[in-house]
């Protein structure tokens, strides 16, 4: 198979010899508000009109250095490679961030959707600009880039959204509907000292549009929303907060709008990044954009290699190189912005990692062809198979343990920048779980796709967490951490699936209903996508839980819970697992 990153590398000799020179602008919002514009021109640009690349910050659009205030803020990385092959890259401090005026009042918000509207109408109109504009970015500027199809406006010619925030509640900021206070009280800090310009960087400080217009920027700052204050107090998706709520500031709350802009995207994310590929695969689904997606095993933002088969303690080389993955960046801007033919309409639509394979792959359609949902049923001795249980009446008791921990490199901490390590030897939290595993496998199994987990379970106590596990098991007993998933109880109520409903639960107040105490109650609820190689000898393990002591918070707060997992012949607990025949 000729691999899509095997033929792009000859795209990078395309670069011209530009380097950038920079300008700041304050641009109008239609209430009063300013906010700060960087505008990078390649360097040996005289006159005439360029394409441009845009990009909405949370993170400070340029900073300076305190002993060196004579240096112009440069672009690196992704952003020198686009300035430097012809397009103009704007960088926007968002409202109440950087050195651009306002307060925010929630991230996301549909007043920033509206500001990208009023921005965009300000490049279009410049002299340098050609009308045709490109969006991109990871995490926050990922999620802004696509949201900006939803002002519909007919600059914007193609986005990439790279490990980006496509259902907010789910992922990061309840997954599960359970609150991750370390995670929420870190990056809530880190944005309140970047809106008071202190940065972690000793002697940075945010580049000013005009030199006495930061201080009176920063006194509006002071009213910015405080994240974790907000991220407790916004128990379901749809609690309000000062008029703002968890679907109301995601990427699927402009399904609509989105679909009607019909912008082409590129999507990068990573099987164990948060739940990012969740979002990849559900806009693929659900939203009839023209879409080409490249699916990882890497950290947040690509970073490192995230593979539990291959990363041990220490960081390695993601697959594909980050070069390479920005490389197939400007080819798509090329394609899309620039109208230069770079045979992307010939792109695979999914270009994905197998893990356990450790190599790409490709594919056309989406789920893989020759997917077969299969079920394995938990069974006796803590056995796991695809034959339905023949006991009347059976049943395995797990007192939780608190203590039970995945890695402090896990997929939700490395939403912060950090690696994803320590996930290939889960021996020891497996003693400390409840565990069924398979008989190793007489020949190779490919799981792709998004398991589903369903459990007729019952809880000693009204509120409480159940996450599971999907592992592999090698065959001198060594257990590597594959995907994971979980769901705060009381979420347990099955919505209706539907175009509007993506998920299996609503994470509404309305739908939550605390556990009653010794009643069997059906839970079920899907873990993160995956692509994994099971190979030939090696086996299936689910591992029950119900904590994460390395993210999550402690639910319930006070008492423990026993649960009472059945397996009977009437009452079934499974996990289907998406396998792939003939692959």
């Amino acid at each position: 198979m000729k691999l899509l990153f095997a033929s792009i590398l000859i795209l990078a000799c395309n670069q011209f010899t530009f380097s950038q020179t920079l300008s700041s602008h304050f641009i109008m919002l239609d209430d009063g508000v300013k906010l700060a514009a960087d505008v990078h021109l390649p360097e040996g640009y005289v006159e005439g009109k360029l394409p441009v690349l845009i990009q909405f910050e949370r993170y400070w659009r340029s900073s300076d250095n305190r002993k060196d205030k004579g240096a112009t803020p440069k672009l690196y990385g992704r952003d020198k490679l686009f300035n430097e092959n012809g397009y103009i890259i704007i960088i926007v401090d968002t409202r109440g961030t950087g050195a651009s005026f306002g307060t925010r009042y929630s991230e996301y918000s549909p007043q920033e959707v509206m500001d990208a509207g009023t921005v965009l109408d300000w490049v279009v109109a410049q002299p340098w600009s050609d009308g045709n504009i490109g969006s991109y970015g990871t995490s926050y500027t990922g999620t802004t880039a696509e949201l900006l199809c939803a002002t519909k406006h007919p600059s914007i010619k193609a986005v990439i959204p790279g490990w980006s925030d496509f259902d907010l509640y789910r992922s990061p900021a309840r997954p599960y509907g359970l609150l991750a206070s370390k995670f929420i009280k870190k990056w809530g800090l880190y944005v309140r000292l970047l809106d008071r310009n202190r940065s972690l960087i000793i002697g940075s400080s945010i580049h000013p549009v005009m030199k006495d217009s930061l201080k009176p920027a920063l006194a509006e700052h002071k009213g910015n929303m405080k994240v974790y204050k907000s991220t407790k107090i916004g128990e379901f998706r749809d609690t309000e907060l000062g008029g703002f709520n968890y679907e109301k500031c995601s990427v699927v709350h402009w399904k609509k709008e989105i679909e009607e802009s019909n912008v082409p995207m590129l999507i990068l994310a990573s099987w164990m990044d948060a739940g990012t590929a969740e979002g990849t695969i559900q806009r693929l689904e659900h939203f009839s954009n023209p879409q080409k997606i490249v699916l990882m095993s890497t950290s947040h933002g690509g970073w490192s290699n995230a593979s539990p088969f291959v990363v041990g303690d220490s960081s390695l080389y993601p697959v594909p190189r980050k070069y390479m993955q920005q490389t197939l960046q400007l080819a798509f801007f090329d394609h899309y912005v620039k109208g230069i033919d770079k045979g992307v309409d010939d792109w695979p639509l999914m270009t994905y990692f197998n893990m356990g394979e450790e190599k790409l792959k490709e594919s056309n359609e989406w789920p893989i062809p020759g997917t077969v949902e299969t079920n394995y049923y938990f069974q006796g001795d803590g056995g796991l198979s695809q034959s339905v249980p023949i006991e009347n009446e059976a049943m395995d008791s797990y007192k939780v343990d608190f203590g039970v921990f995945t890695s402090k490199n896990n997929r939700w901490s490395t939403q912060m920048g950090g690696p994803v390590k320590n996930l290939n030897n889960r021996n020891e939290m497996d003693e400390r779980m409840l565990v069924y595993t398979s008989e190793p496998a007489t020949e190779d199994i490919q799981i792709t796709g998004t398991p589903v987990i369903r459990l007729e379970m019952t809880s000693t106590l009204e509120d409480g967490a159940i996450l599971v596990y999907l592992e592999d098991i090698d065959e001198n007993g060594k257990s590597t951490y594959i995907t994971e998933g979980g769901l705060r109880l009381m979420h347990r109520k099955e919505a209706i699936q539907d175009e509007t409903q993506f998920n299996m639960h609503t994470f509404s107040e309305k739908d939550a209903k605390p556990m009653v105490p010794g009643e069997v109650s059906k839970v079920a609820f899907k873990l993160w996508p995956t692509s994994v190689l099971i190979k030939k000898g090696h086996s299936i393990r689910i591992a029950i839980a119900g904590a994460d002591k390395s993210i999550f918070d402690r639910t319930p707060k006070r008492g423990t819970p026993t649960y009472e997992i059945m397996r009977s012949s009437t009452q079934l607990s499974f996990i289907t697992l998406p396998i792939v025949v003939n692959d």
